[in-house]
């Protein structure tokens, strides 16, 4: 993956920012920048054809370069955006031709203002590599984060993708485009289901009045008895995740923080502490939310990527869940499968219940939470694999490109073939002509315009 990088001068001059800062997939890039798929605005013809894709799905690509070569990635373009918001330029290319199976282009990616100025984001970029076939779509290495600031203008933004095929000499462009908007705070969402459902789907449809919506919500309960500090682990790591990415929130949420409910109130010190942003200042806060800030920095956060903890290990694995629901990333899904490596403990743990007798030391002790929360794991993987397409092609990824250790693949190979077992299994119980399908996750429907 190559990231797309403006010199600070220009940031002054044009008030928009380009940056990466992710080359984790550098090494995937000859084998996995092209996939047989097909995106929403795929043309159905043998013409080269470019497509650009605006949206605020994580610009790791993670979602594209993690899966199986054969499966569809999941793209949400968004058409609103709002200032100081960042969002990212996806650059694909179908139907380039193929010469001893090498493909050779040449591309250019512009923006249009509304005042009708022409902004050059890459310009002339030459891309080439292996493909096996002419119809496969290639996700180009430019990807083009972008953020606009107060010095322009409310108003429909294009950006356009100009390509030529060097070896055929055909060349082809499209356009896409984005409206600018000034924030304002959305109504919460209502029901306690729907908002539960709607943070488990959120990746799949990410923004930021979606967000906003959700989180001070009132159905947004943060608490869960049993839990470390009685706080629901999973929304802690989608917090994090989730307003890591849409920075821009904060002050505008701090504008109404004075007219905002005590709960909610409570809710965007927490969000603040999770995230390491600036303290609201004491004179904005009454005695009591005082005290909860000063605890909140007292607090040190889990870390789900640090070692698991036997007493803590349950809350670092819901906010590795949490950080999926927010980006979709593999990241996350990765580091739950490794913590299936060391079946022991498993065992260890079944065999105790079995004799019906209690850990005898610190040792033991340990080895059986982590042996129960081994388990703990099993259930809740196998579960999400029903019903997310992404985890379930993010396990095969990692089993087939050997990413993760073999006592992990071997459990992820059993999960998979229980739930491939049972699906054939229910397949042929039902009518050959209509069988009902599994069930996944179904994101729904809202006009934010309304």
């Amino acid at each position: 993956m190559k990231y797309v990088r403006i010199a600070v001068l220009l940031l002054s001059s044009i008030g928009i920012l380009f940056a990466k800062n992710n080359t984790e997939h550098k090494k995937l890039e000859v084998e996995s920048s092209t996939k047989t798929t097909q995106l929403p605005s795929q043309a159905q013809s043998n013409k080269l054809t470019p497509m650009l894709c605006v949206s605020i799905q994580d610009p790791s690509m993670q979602w594209w370069y993690n899966i199986p070569a054969n499966a569809a990635p999941h793209i949400s373009e968004i058409k609103k955006i709002f200032y100081h918001q960042e969002f990212s330029l996806f650059p694909f290319i179908d139907n380039a031709k193929i010469k001893d199976g090498v493909f050779k282009l040449t591309y250019s990616i512009s923006m249009l203002t509304p005042q009708g100025n022409t902004i050059d984001m890459v310009k002339n970029a030459k891309f080439e590599g292996k493909k096996d076939s002419a119809n496969i779509i290639i996700a180009c290495p430019d990807v083009v984060d972008v953020r606009l600031d107060a010095q322009y203008p409310e108003g429909l933004y294009k950006f356009s993708m100009k390509v030529k095929d060097e070896i055929s000499g055909e060349t082809a462009d499209c356009e896409n485009f984005v409206r600018l908007y000034k924030w304002s705070m959305p109504n919460p969402f209502l029901d306690k289901k729907f908002v539960n459902k709607y943070v488990r789907a959120y990746s799949l449809q990410p923004s930021p009045e979606t967000l906003c919506s959700l989180v001070f919500s009132d159905d947004f309960k943060l608490e869960q008895k049993g839990a470390p500090n009685s706080l629901n682990y999973t929304y802690i790591g989608f917090l994090k995740v989730a307003f890591k990415k849409n920075l821009f929130l904060i002050p505008e949420i701090d504008k109404n923080f004075e007219s905002m409910s005590s709960h909610n109130r409570a809710k965007f010190l927490l969000i603040l502490a999770i995230i390491d942003e600036a303290r609201i200042p004491e004179d904005k806060l009454t005695d009591v939310e005082k005290n909860y800030q000063k605890a909140l920095r007292k607090t040190n956060f889990l870390n789900p990527y640090g070692e698991l903890s036997p007493i803590f290990g349950a809350a670092q694995i819901d906010m590795l869940w949490g950080e999926f629901f927010a980006n979709g990333t593999y990241t996350p899904i990765k580091r739950i499968l490794e913590a299936l490596s060391n079946p022991d403990n498993a065992r260890f743990a079944a065999e105790l219940a079995k004799a019906r007798r209690r850990p005898s030391d610190k040792e033991e002790m340990d080895k059986y939470m982590l042996g129960r929360l081994y388990a703990s794991i099993v259930k809740t993987l196998s579960i999400n694999i029903k019903l997310y397409p992404l985890v379930e092609q993010y396990c095969i990824w990692a089993v087939k490109n050997k990413d993760i250790p073999q006592a992990a693949s071997d459990v992820v190979l059993d999960i998979l073939d229980n739930i491939y077992t049972a699906r054939i299994a229910e397949q042929k119980s039902k009518s050959r002509t209509n069988p009902k399908p599994l069930q996944q996750v179904v994101l729904p429907k809202i006009n934010i315009d309304k």
